[in-house]
C-alpha cells in the first residue's frame, strides 16, 4: 500500500487547501509554543504537532510535510491487516482489505498531505476495532479495549465533531448487546475523558472561554469556501441545519436532492474509489448463504458506513466531500477482503476480477486527476527569473509556494502597487478581473503527473490538473491591488 501511494505522491499542495493552514499553525509550534488558535485548523493538534515535530526534525522540506501522512497510512493499513486477520483467519482476506484502501483515491491522496482526513479514519479504526476486541474479551482485558476505544474516540473528537459518529456505532452497539456488560461503557467514556479533558482544560486556562474549541468549529462555516454557496454562513448554528447542509456542493455524479446525493454518490463516485459499490454487490451475492454471524457482521458495517454519512450531512451538515466519508471507506475495505474471498472460492472469479480491473483503472484515472503542486516552486523561480525587483504575492500564492527556495521569497512582496504580480492557477483558469488591465505576462506550466500520463496512455477520458506559475503585468490604468489575481481549488 506505502509503494502504491509514493509511485506519484501528491504531497503538499497549500493556497487554499486545508494543508497550507495546517503547515502554518504547525510553523508556529516550531521552537515555541503558540497562543491558541482561532480556527478550526490551529486547534487539531493531532495534525499539528506530528508536523510541527517532523520540520524540527527534518526542516521545512517535502518530507517532513510527508511523514505524518505516511505514518497514519502505514498505521491503518496495519490496524485494518491485523484486525481483518484477527476476525477472519485468512491472511488473503487481511491483505486485499489493504489493497483497497490503498487503492482508493481519497486514503492515498491523503497520504502524503497534512490532512484530518487520514487520522480521522485512523481513530475510528482504532475505536471501532477496540470495541469488536473487547466485547470477544472478559474482565481486565476486555476493560483495557475498552479503555481503547475511548482513547479512539477521544482523539477523533480532537480532531472535529464528525467524530459524534463514532459515538453513534457506540449507542448501537450498547442497545444491541454485543456481549459487553453496558455498565463498562462508562470505561469508554473514561478513556475519551482521558483526551479530551486536558486538551479542555488547557484551552480554558488559556483563553479564559469554556469550550473554547468547540466554539471555534461552530464557527468555521464563516471562514469562505468554495464548497458553499455564498462562500461563508455567517451567524448560523450549523449542527441539524438542513438550510445549511443544502448548500455545500459536496461533488459527485448525483446531484438531485442535498439529503440523498451523498448516499448515491458513496456508490458512484470516483474518489471513494468503488469500495462501498463493489462491497455492495458481493455482499448482496453473498447474503443468501451467509451464517448468521457473518449477516451480523455485515449489518455492522452498514451501521459503520451509515453512521458516518448521517454525522457528516444531517448532524453537522458539513461539507459532503468524499475525503469526509473516509471511515466509510474503510470500513467497505475491511469488508471487501473476506467478501472477495468469499467469492472467489464459490466460483465467481470473472466478477471479482473485473471489480478489481475496474477499481484499478477508476483509481489511476482519479489519482491523475488529482491537483499537484510539487513542481510549483520550481515554476515560480522560471517565472522570476526574467524579471528584477520585487513581485506582488498574496497569502494564497505565498502559500503555494512555501517550500519554495529562499530565492524565490526574497523576491516576493505583499500586493500594493506592483504592476507585476505572481499567481498559482489551475491550468486553463481564468483570472480574477482586477483593476486596471492586466496581461500575462510569462507563463509555466507543471509536466502531468506519472499517474495522469498512466491514465492517459490507457487511453482514459482525463485532462490533467496541472498548476501554472503565471507572471501578471498591469498595461493599463494601474492604481493599488488588494490582491493578485489567484483562482484555485480551495476546501
Amino acid at each position: 500500500g506505502l509503494l502504491i501511494v509514493l509511485i506519484d505522491p501528491i504531497g503538499y499542495i497549500g493556497g487554499r487547501w486545508d494543508d497550507g493552514r495546517y503547515l502554518a499553525a504547525a510553523l508556529d509550534w516550531v521552537g515555541t509554543v503558540p497562543p491558541p488558535g482561532h480556527d478550526h485548523w490551529a486547534l487539531r493538534w493531532p495534525v499539528v504537532l506530528p508536523a510541527a515535530a517532523a520540520i524540527r526534525a527534518f526542516g521545512l522540506a517535502p518530507v517532513a510535510l510527508m511523514l505524518p501522512g505516511l505514518a497514519t497510512f502505514a498505521a491503518l493499513l496495519a490496524i485494518t491487516f491485523a484486525a481483518v486477520r484477527a476476525s477472519t483467519d485468512n491472511r488473503v482476506a487481511a491483505a486485499i482489505a489493504g489493497l483497497c484502501i490503498a487503492t482508493a483515491f481519497s486514503p492515498a491522496a491523503a497520504a502524503t498531505r497534512l490532512t484530518a482526513d487520514l487520522p480521522e479514519a485512523l481513530f475510528w479504526s482504532i475505536s471501532l476495532w477496540s470495541l469488536v476486541a473487547a466485547s470477544q474479551s472478559r474482565d481486565r482485558v476486555q476493560i483495557n479495549w475498552l479503555l481503547a476505544s475511548g482513547i479512539g474516540l477521544g482523539l477523533g473528537w480532537a480532531l472535529r465533531e464528525t467524530a459524534v459518529g463514532i459515538g453513534i456505532v457506540m449507542a448501537a452497539a450498547l442497545l444491541a448487546n454485543v456481549g459487553i456488560p453496558r455498565r463498562r461503557f462508562l470505561w469508554i467514556a473514561a478513556g475519551s475523558l482521558l483526551v479530551i479533558l486536558p486538551e479542555q482544560i488547557a484551552l480554558w486556562r488559556a483563553t479564559g472561554v469554556p469550550f473554547y474549541r468547540l466554539l471555534v468549529d461552530l464557527h468555521h462555516i464563516e471562514i469562505p469556501s468554495t464548497h458553499l454557496a455564498g462562500s461563508t454562513a455567517k451567524g448560523v448554528f450549523a449542527p441539524f441545519n438542513p438550510s445549511l447542509a443544502a448548500r455545500w456542493d459536496g461533488g459527485g455524479p448525483v446531484r438531485l436532492f442535498w439529503a440523498l446525493d451523498p448516499w448515491a454518490n458513496l456508490f458512484l463516485n470516483t474518489k471513494i474509489g468503488l469500495n462501498i459499490l463493489a462491497a455492495a454487490i458481493l455482499g448482496a451475492l453473498a447474503w443468501p448463504r451467509l451464517d448468521q454471524r457473518d449477516r451480523r457482521r455485515l449489518g455492522w458495517v452498514a451501521v459503520v458506513i451509515a453512521a458516518n454519512v448521517v454525522t457528516v450531512v444531517y448532524i453537522v451538515a458539513t461539507d459532503p466531500q468524499p475525503r469526509m466519508f473516509m471511515p466509510a471507506i474503510v470500513t467497505a475495505a475491511a469488508a471487501l477482503g473476506p467478501l472477495a474471498v468469499r467469492a472467489w472460492e464459490q466460483r465467481r472469479r470473472r466478477l471479482v476480477t473485473g471489480l478489481a480491473i475496474a477499481k484499478l483503472l477508476v483509481f489511476v484515472g482519479a489519482i491523475g486527476l488529482a491537483s499537484r503542486y510539487d513542481a510549483v516552486p520550481d515554476l515560480a523561480a522560471r517565472v522570476l527569473a526574467g524579471t528584477t525587483g520585487p513581485i506582488g504575492a498574496d497569502r494564497v500564492t505565498r502559500s503555494h509556494l512555501a517550500l519554495a527556495p529562499a530565492t524565490v521569497h526574497h523576491r516576493l512582496a505583499a500586493p500594493g502597487t506592483n504592476a507585476t504580480l505572481l499567481a498559482i492557477e489551475n491550468h486553463g483558469a481564468t483570472p480574477e478581473l482586477l483593476p486596471g488591465e492586466w496581461r500575462p505576462d510569462v507563463r509555466a506550466t507543471a509536466p502531468p503527473s506519472r499517474f495522469a500520463t498512466i491514465a492517459m496512455s490507457l487511453g482514459l477520458p482525463l485532462t490533467s490538473d496541472t498548476p501554472e506559475a503565471v507572471l501578471w503585468r498591469c498595461v493599463a490604468r494601474c492604481g493599488p491591488l488588494n490582491r493578485p489575481p489567484s483562482v484555485g481549488v480551495g476546501q
